[in-house]
């Protein structure tokens, strides 16, 4: 990878309309050093973004119960200006139910994706060309519950991810009802039929999943148990579960949930956010069974990691901390997986979302 480079991140944060809200960084890819280069209010609550392959587009969800008198929150896009790389007027469109929490895109990027938590469903919006959404087609609902009788006490979906192999599945882990719902798109291009679902066990809460870069296998983070899940992915639509592994050290004794999951790039290591413990969970994943394998937790110094993502080179972990407004840098040993600590803290109110754009600026 060239050196003296520069990665480009945005961060989501929880804050009013009057507030930074969005916030761009510039970070170098061999000396660690950043720089915020622009700040962004207006948007109410953007706690998860997503960003195109060509980085043209900046996706983000307002997480909010209602918008404007009507229920549900909302998806903006915001086109990002090529020379300037500022934030332009950007799309709104209505998801139709609460909570809205994560957005993506499927692999053609002819599909994009909004987990409504608070509203029990999926709105999917088609992509015209250049990435701006059209009006929310199918709107996915869930039914249901869980054990858990203060967080599942309805569905919850928490996240929605596209098959990578090929796009045309959609997976949807449902924190209220410990399944991982599995949807298609038909033939027809425009529908999409509940297919079949993963069960977990009673009261995991599943929050969010990610695929291993061959697309073979893919792995589950799950809220309430404080663990994660391993999953074959022989072909598209399929799923066959595997081990679950705590994501907490044995001695731990306090209030835990987790948060987010990650792969590295290079495909040996998987990363899970505990929320309590406060620290990133490490997996390495065995070379002949692909198991998942304790490797040790690193704090992320400072408290509710909710969020944090891995620079696609893999040399750079930024763990966003909501409830002490940081976000905190950390370099990754190539040969443990370990992050470690870079000495550098980014200043940032309620930070909850990280997203790296995968060009090298």
């Amino acid at each position: 990878m060239t050196a003296n480079r520069k990665w480009e991140i945005w961060i989501g944060a929880y804050a009013p309309p009057e507030e930074v809200s969005i916030t761009r960084l510039e970070l170098d890819g061999e000396t660690g050093e950043w720089a915020k280069t622009s700040e962004y209010g207006g948007t109410s609550n953007p706690s998860f973004l997503a960003l195109n392959r060509a980085g043209t587009v900046l996706y983000t969800v307002s997480e909010s119960e209602e918008t404007e008198g009507q229920p549900g929150g909302r998806m903006i896009a915001y086109p990002i200006d090529e020379e300037s790389r500022k934030l332009q007027d950007g799309w709104e469109r209505l998801t139709h139910s609460a909570g809205p929490c994560h957005v993506s895109l499927d692999p053609d990027e002819r599909w994009l994706a909004v987990a409504n938590y608070n509203g029990s469903s999926v709105t999917l919006y088609p992509l015209e060309a250049g990435g701006k959404p059209g009006d929310a087609m199918v709107r996915l609902r869930h039914s249901g519950s869980g054990p858990n009788p203060e967080r599942q006490e309805k569905p919850h979906p928490h996240s929605a991810v596209f098959d990578p192999l090929g796009g045309r599945f959609l997976y949807v882990p449902d924190l209220g009802i410990d399944r991982i719902v599995v949807y298609e798109n038909v033939e027809s291009g425009t529908d999409w039929t509940g297919v079949g679902a993963a069960v977990l066990s009673p009261g995991d809460g599943p929050r969010h999943f990610a695929f291993h870069p061959d697309g073979r296998s893919a792995y589950l983070v799950n809220e309430l148990s404080s663990s994660v899940t391993r999953f074959l992915h022989p072909e598209a639509g399929v799923l066959e579960r595997q081990e679950t592994v705590s994501t907490l050290p044995g001695h731990f004794q306090g209030g835990n949930t987790c948060a987010e999951i990650a792969v590295s790039p290079d495909g040996r290591f998987v990363y899970a956010s505990n929320r309590g413990h406060d620290s990133i969970a490490v997996f390495r994943l065995d070379e002949e069974s692909g198991a998942l394998q304790p490797a040790g937790h690193v704090s992320t110094r400072g408290r509710t990691p909710r969020n944090f993502a891995i620079t696609p080179d893999g040399r750079w972990l930024l763990a966003a901390n909501q409830d002490t407004d940081n976000i905190a840098l950390f370099r990754v040993d190539a040969a443990t997986g370990l992050p470690i600590y870079a000495g550098t803290e980014i200043p940032a109110r309620k930070p909850v979302c990280v997203r790296i754009n995968p060009g090298l600026r």
